[in-house]
This record gives C-alpha cells, sequence and structure tokens, in this order.
C-alpha cells in the first residue's frame, strides 16, 4: 500500500512538472506570436545594442536573444560561412571590429556561439558571457549533443531546448545586472553567523546521508551549501543552476525531479536533481547522481524543511531580504584614526594628515564617507563576493548598468596577462572616480564621487576592508562546507589586509 501511495506522488510530480513546463513552452510561443516577427531585415532588429546567436556547424538556428530563429536562417548560415571560411585557412576567428560594432566568436566543437555588440563592453567580458551561455545549455543537454551531431551534420537540437528560450534570455539578463557572471564566485545572504549554521547543519545531515550537493538559496544568493566527501561545486555552475531553476515557473508551481548537468563538474554526465520552494524566494536543490533518489531526496527535504521551521531560520530569511546587505550609509566611522598617516604599503612614499573638519566634510552630501557610492570585494580563496546595495545617486536602473559596464571594463583591465599580483588603480571620469586593489587574497573595487579627494578615498577603502573583515562572519560561507578550497587549516577567517596607499 505504502509503494503505491509513493508511486502515485511520484507520477503526480512528474505530471505536476509536465504541466507547467508545457505552460512555460505555450507562454513563450504566445510571447512570440503576440510580438512582432523580426528578422535581419528589420528595422527594430538591427537597433538592438547587443546580439546573441547559437547555431551548429552547418549553419542551423538554435537560438537567437532578437527575432525568430527560423526567420535568421539566412543570417545564422552568414555566420557560419565566416567561421568555416577562416577555419579552412587554418586559423580560428575570435572577434571582428566593425565601427562601434564587436563581433565575437566562440566555437565549441559543432556549436558555435556569436554576439554581436555595441555596449563597448570588453572582448574578454562578452567571450566570457558566450562561455556561460554554452555551459547554460550543456546544464539541459550535457555534452553528448555533440554525438548527435557526428551521427548527423544537419542534427536539429531544438526540439531538445523546447521551452527554455526563457533560460537563455535570464542569462543573458543577468549579464547586466549580476556580478557573478564576470567575477566567476558567489554570494551569500547576509545572516547571523548562528543562523546560518543551523542551515549548514541539517544541510550537512543530508549530505551524510548520501547526498551529493545540498544547496540553500534565496534567489541568487546562497545560504547554505554542503557536498559529498572530495565533490567541488564551482560558482560558474551555482550561477548557471539557479538561473535554470528561478527562470523556469514549473519549480515554483511544484516540487521537481529533473536531470541537469554542471558543466564544471562533468560536461559528459547528467545529475538528478530534486528542486522545492520553502516559500516565494526560498528554494532547496538536492542532488543526486541516481535517478532514482526521488524518494530519498524527498525524505531528505522534509527533514531540511523542518528544522528550518522549528528554528526559525526562514523566518530570518525573510527579515533578511527585507533588511538588505551592506550598505554604504552604515560604514563604521574610524574616528580614532582620522589624523595620521597613509600607509605606504605598496611603497610611495609621503604621509597625508586630515583634519577633523575635512574628514567631516566627507560625511556631507550625497553617498557614504568620502563620496563612496558603491563596492563589490572578492575573496579569491573563498570563491565569495558581496557588494553593497544600491542607494542614492545610483537609483535609477540606467546608472546600475553604467556603473555594472564600469566595473566589468575595469576588472577586464585589472586581470590582463602580464601584471604583477599587486596591483592597483586610480581612475577619474566624468561619471566616477574608480578605485582598484587587487591582492593575491581579496579584490576590492570602490566607486565615488567624480570630485573625491583621493587621499580620503583610499583611507575609506581601507575602512571598507575592516568593515568586511569584521563582519565577515555575517557576509560569507566560513568554514560550513568540507569543498578543500573554502577552509584553510586553523582558520576559518579571512586573511589580514594590508593597508592600501596610492
Amino acid at each position: 500500500m505504502k509503494d503505491l501511495q509513493e508511486k502515485i506522488v511520484y507520477q503526480l510530480a512528474t505530471y505536476k512538472a509536465a504541466k507547467g513546463l508545457f505552460k512555460l513552452r505555450l507562454a513563450i510561443k504566445q510571447r512570440k506570436t503576440k510580438s512582432p516577427v523580426q528578422d535581419d531585415a528589420s528595422i527594430s532588429w538591427r537597433k538592438r545594442k547587443k546580439h546573441f546567436f547559437i547555431l551548429s556547424h552547418s549553419g542551423k538556428p538554435i537560438y537567437s536573444r532578437y527575432g525568430d530563429e527560423h526567420k535568421l536562417a539566412g543570417f545564422s548560415a552568414t555566420l557560419q560561412a565566416i567561421i568555416s571560411f577562416v577555419e579552412n585557412g587554418g586559423d580560428r576567428v575570435n572577434l571582428i571590429r566593425a565601427g562601434k560594432h564587436q563581433v565575437v566568436f566562440l566555437v565549441k566543437g559543432p556549436i558555435y556561439l556569436v554576439c554581436i555588440s555595441c555596449t563597448e563592453e570588453p572582448y574578454m567580458s562578452l567571450r566570457g558571457q558566450l562561455e556561460l551561455l554554452y555551459n547554460q545549455m550543456i546544464l539541459i543537454l550535457t555534452r553528448s549533443v555533440n554525438r548527435c551531431f557526428e551521427k548527423n551534420a544537419k542534427f536539429d537540437m531544438t526540439p531538445l531546448l523546447g521551452g527554455t528560450d526563457v533560460v537563455f534570455s535570464s542569462l543573458i539578463h543577468s549579464f547586466s545586472w549580476n556580478p557573478a557572471t564576470f567575477l566567476h564566485a558567489y554570494t551569500c545572504l547576509r545572516l547571523a553567523y548562528a543562523t546560518r549554521q543551523s542551515a549548514g547543519a541539517i544541510l550537512q545531515d543530508v549530505a551524510d546521508s548520501g547526498v551529493l550537493f545540498a544547496m540553500l538559496m534565496c534567489k541568487h544568493k546562497v545560504i547554505g551549501l554542503v557536498g559529498a566527501q572530495k565533490a567541488s561545486l564551482h560558482p560558474d555552475d551555482m550561477l548557471l543552476l539557479s538561473n535554470f531553476v528561478m527562470s523556469s515557473e514549473s519549480f515554483r508551481t511544484s516540487e521537481s525531479f529533473s536531470p541537469i548537468c554542471l558543466p564544471r563538474f562533468n560536461s559528459m554526465a547528467f545529475l538528478y536533481a530534486y528542486v522545492h520552494y520553502l516559500d516565494g524566494d526560498t528554494y532547496l536543490i538536492l542532488l543526486s547522481t541516481s535517478s532514482d533518489a526521488f524518494y530519498h531526496l524527498k525524505d531528505c527535504r522534509i527533514r531540511v524543511e523542518n528544522v528550518l521551521l522549528k528554528s526559525n531560520v526562514l523566518g530570518e530569511i525573510q527579515r533578511s531580504m527585507v533588511d538588505g546587505g551592506m550598505r554604504i550609509e552604515d560604514l563604521p566611522d574610524d574616528r580614532g584614526s582620522r589624523s595620521g598617516a597613509v600607509s605606504p604599503h605598496l611603497g610611495q612614499p609621503g604621509h597625508a594628515t586630515y583634519s577633523s573638519e575635512r574628514f567631516d566634510e566627507a560625511f556631507l552630501g550625497v553617498g557614504g564617507p568620502a563620496g563612496l557610492w558603491h563596492f563589490i570585494y572578492r575573496s579569491i580563496y573563498l570563491d565569495q563576493y558581496v557588494s553593497s546595495e544600491f542607494s542614492s545617486p545610483i537609483n535609477s536602473r540606467r546608472q546600475q548598468k553604467r556603473l555594472y559596464r564600469s566595473y566589468q571594463k575595469i576588472y577586464a583591465s585589472m586581470h590582463e596577462e602580464g601584471i604583477g599580483p599587486h596591483k592597483t588603480l586610480f581612475k577619474r571620469d566624468d561619471n566616477y572616480v574608480l578605485l582598484c586593489w587587487v591582492t593575491p587574497d581579496f579584490e576590492l573595487y570602490a566607486v565615488f564621487d567624480p570630485l573625491a579627494d583621493k587621499a580620503l578615498a583610499i583611507k575609506t577603502c581601507n575602512r571598507v576592508c575592516q568593515w568586511i573583515k569584521d563582519v565577515e562572519n555575517e557576509i560569507f560561507l566560513l568554514g560550513a562546507s568540507p569543498f578543500s578550497w573554502w577552509t584553510v587549516p586553523g582558520n576559518t577567517s579571512l586573511p589580514e589586509f594590508a593597508e592600501i596607499s596610492l
């Protein structure tokens, strides 16, 4: 009797998931039929600033960000001809510049990916976005799809990707707001250390029962994450998996059990993901290597959910969502060290002193101390980052997108090959002052008012680093995971930082 009940539950869950996927495909179809059909001859299509295309080596269109793939068959064939012409000459095309436009190519076996952009993003960023787009496709299909093309060069893989346009579109949208897409790191929801430990303990408990990975997420932010012994999860896989879950409405309506592939873990094999939303924003992902693990993962989810409810972890998560993360207005006042020297740590001689009145002026007006508007801090050995909340004057979506693009450019310039491990940059333009500091342990990217004083900006960055060190237990996942690169023997805190000077 119990087996029959479990079978009914499983079939019901499968039916609901299929029904949700059908609704998703129907919504996409309706969206495409309601909007005017765009092709490469359409003026509105040509005015788009950034296009993404996926096509096969035979020129057959697989995905296009804008327009109907079938209407763009001729355009796809042209892209394929360019790639083939260069390859026939014994070379490989990576980038074509035409006026303000960049055409970036990425060849992955029988799959071709192309980005056409006039957004002035660096080549490294655009190529990285194509890599993520390809890996998002592999998450759904695995690299074994290459075998299909080996058997049939004109193989049409669009039926295999039916209903996943929204997943690709969601990922592409994240290229304009999510730092994880170029930092290759993940961010955590800010929580009290005890709360995160409570979540981590129950996740570790289910991981010990045979679950490969257990992830508790709130939107794109990590609450807890554990894995089986010697198993490691790359931040890019976490990004793609969370995007897949959040952009698929079927996951929200019922518990789901789906085959997925983690490209950075094993691009040739499927894992099986059990996904269940605990509330409107918080969801649990349990990964297993077994296709028969549905009931076991369901039992694990029930155990996790009961513990989270009894310990009020879900309530704390909702409170944290309302309170938000780090705000520049809350940067602690370092009034005890107002007057004194800026450390010549990087070999810059000279000392600067600040009067009490001058430093007080830095707190006046828009933004934070010394005109600080925003910052991103990345811990290299944790593979995690934290960024401040947006506040005045970076209020609008357009301003935030422009700032994000500035971060992309600075990140690319700071990671050019052949530059030493200690790198600093102070750049002033009409929009911002950008101060960057890259060390073997961490990276800091800070944005100030364009009229900000250089010495005060440096002093403020040192304070930001100390602030992050003080609250590390709330903003980072420390020592709660068996992943080898997350723990340092005898130490579960961030390295001490050395003060910056320019």
